[in-house]
């Protein structure tokens, strides 16, 4: 990854030339090592929930990220991903209205949206761009993903220069998405872009993952 301070977390970069990844009950694994790469949780209320994401197996562990809806609409979706410490200069939290909004009692918490992915679908495709938060209105392309018309589900994902960095696609008739990645890849940004084309309830797409 050129620049890892992009990524939700540098754990989660792809380090080796194809990385396979797949859902497991409450979080997503690397299928060859086998080992957890997250876990996500759904927190708050119907209408009013966000998804809190922790490394690794254990899920008391400290969250690096909040996934919450900002908007949302028979077709569309956007969602921003927070992180708990801020990552420019003057950078802002998620307002008290804000957190609010997204179902967090705590008026303390500190979120600072680090990223944000919209997401249109059609009758049978979908199309998600994932994009950097880098200043106060600032914000850089970093991912494109499409969703095919096929039979189950297929994605494909690109970078800004549109080279081709990972394919996702289910087996059988079980909606339990299989991802492959190359290297320096942000495999949460993917996985969040893939499965909002799938639904456009995030949370309820996260659940029917097998992530939550």
């Amino acid at each position: 990854h050129e620049d890892e301070s992009k990524s939700n977390s540098p754990s989660l970069v792809t380090k080796v030339p194809l990385t396979t990844a797949k859902s497991k009950g409450s979080g997503w694994m690397d299928a060859e090592t086998k080992k957890m790469l997250w876990k996500c949780k759904s927190k708050g209320k119907m209408l009013k929930n966000y998804s809190v994401v922790t490394l690794g197996e254990d899920k008391d562990t400290d969250p690096i990220a909040a996934i919450i809806t900002v908007k949302s609409s028979m077709n569309s979706i956007t969602n921003i991903i927070c992180k708990t410490e801020p990552t420019f200069d003057d950078h802002e939290p998620l307002s008290e209205e804000q957190l609010k909004k997204a179902g967090i009692t705590d008026a303390d918490t500190k979120l600072y949206p680090f990223s944000k992915l919209s997401t249109k679908r059609q009758l049978s495709t979908a199309h998600s761009t994932y994009y950097l938060i880098t200043g106060k209105d600032e914000e850089k392309e970093l991912y494109v993903g499409d969703k095919l018309s096929a039979l189950g589900y297929m994605a494909i994902f690109k970078d800004a220069k549109g080279t081709v960095v990972g394919k996702a696609a289910t087996h059988g008739v079980q909606f339990s998405p299989t991802l492959e990645a190359a290297i320096g890849v942000d495999l949460l940004a993917i996985v969040c872009m893939g499965l909002s084309m799938a639904s456009n309830d995030s949370a309820g797409a996260l659940a029917g993952a097998g992530v939550i």
